[in-house]
């Protein structure tokens, strides 16, 4: 095994708890299990255990998707309201990425935080509650994110937030970002239709 695989391999070892909470209520990073040779790798998504499934209930996607995304484009911060609203597993198959997600369920201990983390195609996943809104930057590309996602996609009820109205970049232009993002509310000005359960969320300590 060469020295680069090597190295991958024994990181992937350390990652033991495929789920990982976060500070936000119901975001967790999942781990990817990561098998390597000379020949390339293979990467396992998503696994439950009874140990797994004792964090949250059980995830039934309707839709996976994937986006090409080159070097300096970003993308959000976009969510879906009721009755399209649902988590999302969002992992990077190629190219590195600054991903974001903002709470904006009225009530949570974290409403109106944003979180970030590196993702690439050597990263653990992010699995995102729903009323938190997504989005990312491209550092290397081109990226493709794939997505698993448990509402349908509605064009009536996507929404979002603008990025440069949570600190995230500067600058935006239709160079790097469309012009839908850019048109998207302020924070100031979104008004939220989501709301903190908290019983939702029993394993969550603060």
């Amino acid at each position: 095994m060469s020295n680069k695989f090597r190295c991958i391999a024994q990181y992937n070892r350390k990652m033991d708890d495929v789920w990982v909470p976060q500070t936000i209520p119901g975001l967790y990073t999942v781990g990817k299990p990561l098998f390597a040779d000379s020949r390339g790798s293979f990467h396992k998504i998503l696994c439950e255990s009874p140990a797994n499934l004792a964090l949250l209930r059980p995830l039934h996607f309707k839709e996976i998707y994937w986006s090409s995304s080159i070097e300096g484009v970003s993308r959000g911060m976009h969510v879906q309201t009721p009755p399209f609203h649902g988590r999302k597993l969002v992992f990077a198959a190629t190219g590195t990425v600054t991903d974001y997600v903002i709470d904006l369920r009225v009530g949570s201990p974290t409403f109106q935080e944003v979180w970030s983390t590196v993702l690439s195609p050597t990263s653990a996943g992010v699995l995102i509650p729903a009323g938190c809104a997504h989005g990312f930057s491209v550092q290397s590309g081109p990226a493709v994110l794939v997505y698993a996602q448990e509402g349908f996609y509605s064009e009536e009820f996507d929404t979002g937030v603008n990025m440069a109205s949570i600190g995230i970049g500067s600058g935006f232009t239709r160079g790097n970002m469309s012009q839908r993002d850019l048109d998207l509310p302020k924070l100031s000005e979104f008004k939220s239709v989501f709301n903190f359960d908290e019983s939702e969320y029993p394993n969550w300590e603060s």
